[in-house]
């Protein structure tokens, strides 16, 4: 009898030192993606207007930008640059610009008296992220040696995007252009023996759809702050601040 359950015991004494080492084997980290927000021009140069706006730095209406919201970075770096964007925009459409402010109560009078409108983006996109199952690994013996995550499915980014111009000085609204943005997804398929990277799986995938919406939008500011009508609404602007006695 002896002689049977020798090898048995060595075959156990072989695998236990290699299963154990599998267990404490970390898995490797996730690299966080970087995404890439840009928006190539339409050829050609705009001729130079009167115009001058001053950018005022994206709102956040969700809260996509909050600390404890995963896609928080990625949401900064959407909303910066969006901001350089329309910089490099308005200097192709020919407007002359000032800024970019944090609101527009940071601007002082004279501020607000050198600039014909302000232009506000508004950003209200929210993202959908799959649920994410946590059960236990089982091994050959029975025992449990860790927890795994999983999340199947897509990260979904829906919401709008407005642009506003204002007159400054009396803060009244003269346009306003909201862009539906239609659900974007990316895959957000994972499975990790630690939470934080299944996170970060999650996370890449919420910045592919941003980079998605992002495009979008701005090819829609691209197409709707035409010259010909933003100089229109320079005349509305000065119409108002007569009204006004400004």
């Amino acid at each position: 009898m002896s002689s049977i359950r020798r090898p048995l015991t060595v075959l156990a004494l072989v695998l236990a030192p290699t299963l154990a080492a599998g267990c404490a084997s970390a898995a490797p980290p996730v690299p966080a993606y970087a995404p890439q927000f840009s928006f190539p021009y339409p050829a050609g140069e705009a001729p130079a207007s009167e115009v001058t706006i001053a950018i005022v730095r994206p709102v956040d209406s969700t809260g996509l930008t909050s600390a404890d919201n995963l896609s928080a970075k990625n949401a900064i770096a959407f909303n910066t640059a969006m901001t350089a964007q329309f910089q490099e925009m308005f200097s192709k459409k020919g407007f002359k610009q000032t800024g970019p402010f944090d609101d527009i109560n940071s601007m002082t009078f004279p501020d607000k008296k050198g600039a014909d409108l302000t232009l506000t983006p508004q950003v209200g996109i929210t993202i959908t992220a799959p649920f994410v199952n946590v059960h236990q690994q089982d091994d050959m013996f029975g025992t449990r040696p860790g927890t795994i995550y999983k999340a199947t499915g897509s990260c979904v980014a829906s919401g709008f995007v407005s642009f506003v111009l204002i007159e400054p000085l009396s803060g009244e609204k003269i346009w306003v252009k909201k862009i539906d943005v239609p659900q974007t997804e990316a895959d957000c398929f994972g499975e990790r023996p630690d939470r934080l990277g299944l996170n970060t799986i999650i996370t890449n995938g919420a910045a592919h759809t941003l980079e998605k919406v992002y495009a979008a939008v701005m090819k829609k500011a691209w197409d709707y702050l035409s010259p010909e009508e933003v100089t229109l609404l320079k005349k509305q602007s000065q119409e108002l601040r007569a009204k006004k006695v400004y």
